[in-house]
């Protein structure tokens, strides 16, 4: 007896098993029907592509953002772990030599800058650039530009509209780093010399040979510079504090190799033109609008801005700008405070010498 096409379709689809893969297809179409399977569905693929392009960006071919993460994160205190876990001590080590400021060997003439005292002037702009916006702003008179110190010197940092008060300021920013064992440092004790009002306030570290200086002599130049202890009394410095890398001495860009190896972050700056007029330079950094400056972008600015001597400052969630004409804080800092400002060691404060008193609260007038 012949059997009809119809009960030999029906008997081979009972005959024939499903495979593995057309019950998963079916499981998965089945899961995309149910509300909550979409959502599982949606969330699983997001997290694979963001997981493979996080694989990527660390591991695959693109030298520049490996090269970004290593060089941002080794020149923290705080978070060298987001490089020392996805990476060799070999090739950070590569990376960093790939990456940095060739030290100058210059130091500054101060006979080159000419300053005018009766200049009298201070101008704020905003800049931006590839990733990046800040300000810059012009004092014209280097007489006003002074390093001030919170109230306990040594113990606990001031915030900078704190300080600004204090002196009688009209603005300021960030000067000196500090120890900041696991991003919580007070801003208590600067690292290396502090010198204000022509007292070295703080000596040079106990270990230190060379003094990487920045600050200005009694003549209001910008010295800027790798000197030796014994050189220092040379210099007569009226108010100063250690800092690196330099970016410009005597007109001429230092050599930087690579992004200049400290990755990219929030930027303060120092300069003077050779005319006198001082800059502070503050670059934003940390957020969706403003992801901050590498050290190369930083030297260009300051190129840009005509400086013919100029050094970088502590940066990073310090970075601060403060001008009372124009109602306080004028960048956005990183810190973790609600205000974002950390307590700082030391700021280069804009003061009018001719109401400039010196505060008997702390070196080097008081204790």
């Amino acid at each position: 007896m012949r059997k009809s096409k119809r009960y030999s379709a029906k008997h081979a689809r009972k005959l024939k098993k499903p495979s593995l893969l057309s019950k998963i297809k079916r499981g998965f179409l089945a899961l995309c029907h149910r509300p909550w399977g979409k959502y599982l569905v949606t969330t699983v693929s997001a997290l694979t592509v963001e997981v493979v392009t996080v694989l990527f960006l660390l591991y695959g071919p693109l030298d520049y953002f490996r090269e970004l993460l290593i060089t941002s994160a080794m020149t923290t205190l705080s978070h060298q772990y987001y490089a020392t876990t996805f990476y060799s001590e070999e090739t950070i080590q590569e990376v960093m030599n790939r990456n940095r400021v060739i030290d100058p060997t210059d130091t500054t003439d101060a006979g080159s800058i000419e300053v005018d005292e009766n200049a009298n002037e201070i101008t704020v702009k905003k800049i931006s650039g590839s990733g990046y916006n800040g300000f810059v702003m012009e004092i014209s008179n280097p007489s006003w530009v002074r390093l001030g110190i919170p109230e306990n010197f040594g113990t606990k940092g001031q915030k900078i509209p704190r300080l600004i008060e204090d002196y009688g300021a009209i603005a300021g920013i960030n000067a000196g780093g500090f120890g900041d064992a696991n991003g919580w440092g007070n801003g208590g004790r600067a690292i290396g010399m502090v010198v204000v009002d022509g007292v070295m306030v703080q000596d040079p570290e106990p270990y230190a040979t060379q003094v990487n200086v920045i600050g200005f002599n009694e003549d209001d130049v910008l010295v800027l510079g790798s000197y030796g202890l014994d050189e220092i009394e040379s210099l007569n410095l009226r108010d100063a504090c250690e800092f690196n890398p330099f970016l410009i001495i005597n007109g001429e860009a230092t050599e930087i190799l690579g992004n200049g190896g400290w990755g990219i972050a929030p930027r303060t700056a120092i300069g003077q033109r050779q005319d006198g007029t001082v800059l502070f330079v503050v670059i934003d950094g940390r957020s969706i609008t403003s992801a901050g400056a590498t050290m190369k972008q930083l030297q260009e600015v300051l190129i840009e801005e005509g400086a013919y001597n100029a050094a970088n400052l502590d940066g990073g969630s310090s970075t601060v700008l403060y001008y009372t004409e124009k109602g306080g804080v004028m960048n956005n800092p990183s810190g973790s405070d609600a205000d974002g400002m950390r307590f700082l060691p030391n700021a280069w404060l804009v003061i009018d010498p001719t109401t400039y008193t010196p505060l008997t609260d702390r070196p080097p007038y008081g204790d």
